[in-house]
């Protein structure tokens, strides 16, 4: 797959290569769509006019009020702020570079030109700590300096509400509906019972180019999950984010409400929200794979007898994984719902 030279980002099919590129490709549009994300994980974006987009991007980008990394996802502002933004620097405007190699078109939005950005430093020109995308650039460097490349898959499971925006704020977000009763798993038949909203999750993600590899209900009341294809992590990240921001707008035209929340039902189990992760070499081959002649028996200098069939670099990732655990959970577990999935002897 191509990248882009730049981000590093494995290239959408179609993405410009340069400005050139960009003048004929948005030769027929007016206006773009461009989205970064926060640290919540919440897309922020607008629409531009083409002229002020294809400005940005002959430059460094764009300014973006730095306050998306300074409130919550009700958009209220953190008590203790940050240094990136605060009262004190007027929440000053932070560098939104424009990721060409995120070229996409919204297929339920009359196709308008989409492109994700990254957050830098004014000053420095620098990723921004608090900039998923900048974060995961620098990880992703690292290891491409070892001559790794990192893949990475992401599987959803995500409830699904027979409601609207309206009627979750007047029930206080309470005794919501779902979208199907009882618990189906795998099932063929409830799909039809809302066959045009569960194939155009799958139909749409195509035309935004966020590949699936598979689509089904699972169990629960309204339940679905959805795999997606496996790539790159820079494009794996990216596409996640987007599949949410598809879900959720589909269901608006459907007047459904998909819901990721770690635990939406107090007495049913939670969702999950799988990361498959692998590091492979020059050649292709997994890191965390043994030898030919290690196959049967396992690695001999393995510290554990549980990872003797994990290469050397497995056991160390493993390892690092553990060690790590405590201090990224803020990050895997963000929120107060997050937390009552991990209420011991509950799903």
């Amino acid at each position: 797959m191509p990248k882009d030279s730049l981000s590093g980002v494995v290239a959408t099919q179609g993405a410009p290569k340069s400005i050139a590129d960009l003048e004929a490709l948005l030769k027929d549009d007016i206006k773009v769509k461009v989205a970064g994300i926060d640290v919540d994980g919440v897309l922020r974006g607008k629409y531009m006019s083409k002229e002020k987009f294809l400005s940005a991007a002959s430059s460094d980008g764009f300014n973006f009020c730095s306050v998306i990394f300074g409130w919550d996802i009700h958009d209220t502002v953190y008590s203790k702020e940050l240094l990136i933004s605060n009262r004190a620097n007027g929440y000053r405007d932070l560098i939104a570079s424009i990721d060409l190699a995120t070229y996409r078109r919204i297929p339920w939005e009359n196709n308008v030109p989409f492109f994700l950005v990254s957050f830098l430093d004014p000053d420095t020109k620098e990723p921004i700590c608090a900039d998923p995308r900048g974060v995961l650039r620098k990880v992703v460097s690292r290891a491409q300096a070892k001559g790794w490349r990192c893949i990475a898959g992401c599987e959803y499971e995500y409830f699904q509400f027979k409601e609207t925006p309206e009627s979750l704020a007047k029930k206080n977000f309470r005794d919501l509906q779902p979208l199907t009763p009882g618990m189906h798993g795998y099932s063929l038949l409830r799909t039809q019972l809302n066959t045009e909203y569960f194939n155009d999750l799958f139909d749409e993600s195509v035309k935004f180019q966020v590949p699936l590899e598979g689509h089904h209900t699972e169990t629960g009341p309204g339940v679905y999950e959805t795999a997606l294809a496996y790539t790159d992590a820079l494009r794996m990240a990216d596409n996640a984010i987007l599949f949410k921001f598809l879900a959720k707008s589909v269901g608006m035209k459907r007047g459904v409400v998909p819901s990721f929340m770690a635990k939406p039902w107090g007495n049913l189990p939670g969702c999950s929200g799988h990361i498959h992760v692998s590091l492979r070499d020059a050649e292709g081959k997994s890191l965390f794979a043994l030898l030919e002649d290690q196959l049967k028996t396992g690695r001999s200098d393995a510290q554990y007898e549980d990872t003797k069939f994990l290469s050397q670099e497995g056991e160390w990732f493993l390892a690092g994984v553990l060690d790590g655990l405590p201090d990224v959970m803020p990050m895997l577990v963000p929120t107060i719902n997050g937390y009552k999935r991990l209420v011991g002897g509950v799903h």
